[in-house]
């Protein structure tokens, strides 16, 4: 190194403020990288302190969440308990038989047509049939089973008030259509009933 420079830089007035502004120069080129790797592993913990947070939150909710869930499955099985589908449709059918004889009524037809399945959409009505649904709502992965049923019975008068309250506090989830109600013979003793009724179920669509 030139022994002059360094000579005039001692004899310079303004060494202390180039060393000051050298040191400063240093400092930050040492700092700068060393800020840099603060701010950054600052800002990732704060990120794990969030992520930490929100797991722990989610720790307190699992109890609510979970009876929610089991609240949901334990009112589908009701549901599902309450609608005719071809599993559970001849039990039905036994069920309705043993109704009309409890009520001392005489079975004269009885017939359960064949389900028709239509997708069903969020919203949807069970009432609608076929394809004529204008339902807006959103598709879901299951099907509508509608079926048809035709009931005709006889007996006393008092007799096939009875068999209706039975069906009225049955929980099956079956809509009535149509209800007529005639005598059978001069005095009015015995009379008939024409029940045509539409029995649902849902399920899921085969992918």
């Amino acid at each position: 190194m030139n022994e002059s420079l360094i000579r005039k830089f001692c004899e310079s007035s303004h060494r202390k403020l180039i060393v000051s502004i050298v040191t400063i120069l240093l400092g930050l080129a040492v700092l700068t990288p060393l800020v840099d790797e603060y701010f950054d592993n600052k800002e990732s913990r704060r990120a794990l302190a969030e992520e930490l947070e929100n797991a722990r939150q989610t720790a307190e909710q699992l109890p609510s969440l979970e009876k929610q869930v089991a609240a949901v499955v334990a009112e589908l099985e009701i549901l599902e308990g309450r609608s005719v589908s071809e599993d559970t449709v001849s039990a039905y059918r036994t069920r309705l038989v043993d109704m009309i004889r409890e009520s001392s009524c005489q079975i004269r037809r009885l017939d359960l047509a064949q389900p028709i399945r239509r997708p069903w959409k969020e919203g949807d009505s069970p009432l609608v049939e076929g394809n004529k649904s204008d339902s807006s709502g959103k598709a879901t992965p299951f099907s509508l089973e509608r079926r048809g049923i035709q009931l005709s019975v006889s007996g006393r008068t008092h007799d096939i008030y009875t068999l209706l309250e039975r069906l009225q506090k049955d929980t099956t989830l079956a809509h009535p259509e149509r209800l007529q109600i005639h005598s059978d013979g001069q005095n009015g003793e015995t009379v008939t009933m024409e029940l045509e009724m539409l029995l649902f179920a849902l399920s899921r669509q085969s992918s």
